[in-house]
């Protein structure tokens, strides 16, 4: 009797994409638990990662690996066991699967064989972050992942800083870096905010100007996924058309930056030197921290 239960909506012959936790794993969906306990066949981008999700909740299913480098064999397999009349489920490492994973392939082949399939929703990376950035929600563009090619990424980068609409994009750990330093040449008036382990205990969501979240996070190791959501361009327009003594730059940044300055100048540094220092700490170009640098000179001299 409670199998019936268990199994009512989920049809067979039919290919569930199921969303998974993007970090706390009590973010999984009632459904799809139930989904999961019912599933003739997991296919799981991985399959040792999904099996702690599965062990986590006392689910047992059969685990198959899904991902790029067999996407073509393992969507023939599956669409033969749904021909049969399983039920499968379909999974990604986190989030929802066909979002920058393999499993549009198979989605796609689906719709070929005219073979049914459903989603069900859950957890996103991509909305969790947009939301935490708080840039206007109404349209965005999801950009997924950068290339990996240079002269390619670069490209991608230049085509996003001319972007009007908020834009969302995935990055891992190791390229962070690299990608924060590209943006500070290509967009560095442009405020952007990291989002990295989602949900998780150590859940960081920064704000702030590309340059200054390159010094940010070069101070420290960097772990876990990154999700990148960058304001829209009008955003950096109206910014810059603030009453501000130093235009784009809000005042607590400007105050800051005095602070450090002054700090920087009282230590035996160079204007110059004091003007890249601050520029490196905090989010404001060296240009305008040098006329900082000018503008306090002038206050001594005719004090």
């Amino acid at each position: 009797m409670e199998k019936m239960k268990v199994t009512e909506g989920f049809d067979r012959g039919t290919l569930f994409l199921c969303a998974t936790p993007i970090g706390n794993l009590r973010d999984i969906t009632l459904r799809v638990l139930d989904c999961l306990k019912c599933a003739d066949l997991v296919a799981a981008e991985n399959p040792r990662h999904t099996q702690k999700l599965l062990n986590h909740f006392g689910i047992k299913a059969s685990l198959t690996p899904y991902r790029e480098a067999n996407r073509e064999r393992k969507s023939r397999e599956i669409i033969s066991r749904l021909q049969e009349g399983a039920r499968v489920v379909l999974l990604s490492d986190a989030g929802m699967p066909g979002l920058s994973d393999p499993g549009l392939y198979l989605v796609r082949r689906l719709v070929e064989e005219e073979l049914p399939y459903t989603v069900l929703p859950g957890a996103s990376a991509v909305l969790t972050a947009l939301i935490n950035a708080a840039y206007p929600g109404t349209k965005f563009v999801f950009w997924g992942f950068l290339s990996h090619k240079k002269n390619r990424r670069r490209a991608e980068l230049e085509g996003i800083s001319k972007e009007e609409k908020t834009v969302v994009l995935y990055e891992s750990p190791h390229r962070l870096l690299d990608t924060l330093g590209q943006m500070a040449k290509i967009m560095g008036e442009r405020e952007l905010t990291v989002c990295r382990e989602l949900t998780k205990r150590f859940e960081e969501v920064i704000r702030g100007k590309p340059g200054y979240l390159l010094g940010h996070f070069t101070k420290g190791m960097l772990r876990g996924e990154v999700t990148l959501v960058i304001s829209p361009l009008e955003r950096s327009k109206e910014a810059d058309r603030q009453e501000n003594p130093l235009p784009g730059e809000p005042v607590a940044v400007k105050a800051a930056a005095r602070k450090k300055i002054m700090q920087y100048l009282k230590n035996g540094c160079t204007p110059s030197a004091a003007a890249k220092k601050a520029a490196a700490m905090l989010p404001i170009t060296r240009r305008k921290a040098y006329q900082l640098v000018l503008e306090l000179k002038r206050q001594n001299d005719t004090e």
